[in-house]
């Protein structure tokens, strides 16, 4: 029965064992438990505050958005403004002009009821009919007609509400050179190229065509309600926001440079005072 002893001893001893490595197991897992914890913990506390740096920082720079966001909508919206009040001053500007051109209208309603070539003949003969031409514009001075301060408002007129009104002072200054002319005792007949009226009236306004085929120059001066009936209509359409399509645009660039050449001849036609 010897060996029963040593049987008890290795029993116990084995037993000792598995209770010392469940127990240095435990607080192991334990301490590992309670480390990975903390480890854990200060990783979330980390997170929460880099999330919380994140989010101010976010807020930060929307802030900042925002702010350049209202300060560029503040920009364009006052820029807008100013635009808008410098076109409607432009198109106070084209009228006045239009209303200033009331006297060669009513210069060239008179000479429209007379036979100019007639008169031309006789104007550098005849006293009385010096006279009768200077009576015609009585009032009348050339000088005071003021464009210069609606070329002003040409970048901020539309391109259609300038050439209407390009092709208005180009038709009324055939009846300027005609009266001026004749008032010097020169026959104004010859002085324009009235193909050329023609070309810019047939595009200013197509329907008035056939009229001037048929009428010539004696039908000059009654284009000019017209133009200034299509110059109104022009004007509308700018208030309104309307934007010129293509076809506008070219029939404006011809329109102009049909004006700018009766405008060229013009100025070389008129005889010295």
């Amino acid at each position: 029965m010897a060996w029963i002893p040593a049987i008890t001893t290795t029993s116990l001893f084995a037993a000792g064992l598995w209770l010392a490595r469940n127990l240095i197991s435990t607080r192991l897992t334990k301490r590992v438990e309670h480390e990975f914890n903390e480890k854990l913990e200060k990783t979330r506390a980390d997170y929460r505050r880099g999330e919380d740096e994140l989010r101010a920082v976010l807020q930060a720079r929307a802030a900042e958005i925002e702010a350049l966001r209202a300060g560029a909508l503040a920009t364009m919206s006052t820029r807008q403004a100013a635009i808008d009040k410098r076109r409607l001053e432009g198109v106070d500007q084209v009228w006045a002009s239009v209303m200033a051109l009331g006297q060669v209208r009513v210069l060239a309603a008179s000479l429209s009821a007379i036979r100019v070539d007639v008169i031309g003949e006789m104007a550098g003969r005849d006293e009385k009919v010096l006279r009768f031409v200077e009576m015609l514009g009585f009032g009348f001075d050339p000088k005071k007609l003021d464009h210069a301060s609606a070329a002003k408002a040409r970048p901020f007129v539309s391109p259609m509400v300038w050439a209407v009104y390009s092709a208005m002072q180009a038709v009324a200054s055939h009846a300027v050179i005609q009266w001026h002319a004749l008032k010097n005792g020169v026959n104004p007949n010859g002085l324009l190229d009235e193909g050329k009226i023609k070309n810019l009236i047939k595009v200013a306004l197509p329907h008035y065509g056939d009229y001037i085929d048929k009428h010539g120059a004696e039908a000059f001066y009654y284009t000019l309600d017209a133009l200034e009936a299509q110059l109104l209509v022009e004007i509308q359409k700018m208030l309104n926001g309307a934007e010129d399509d293509k076809a506008s645009m070219d029939r404006a660039a011809d329109i102009l440079r049909h004006s700018k050449e009766l405008m060229r001849v013009a100025a070389t036609a008129t005889p010295a005072a």
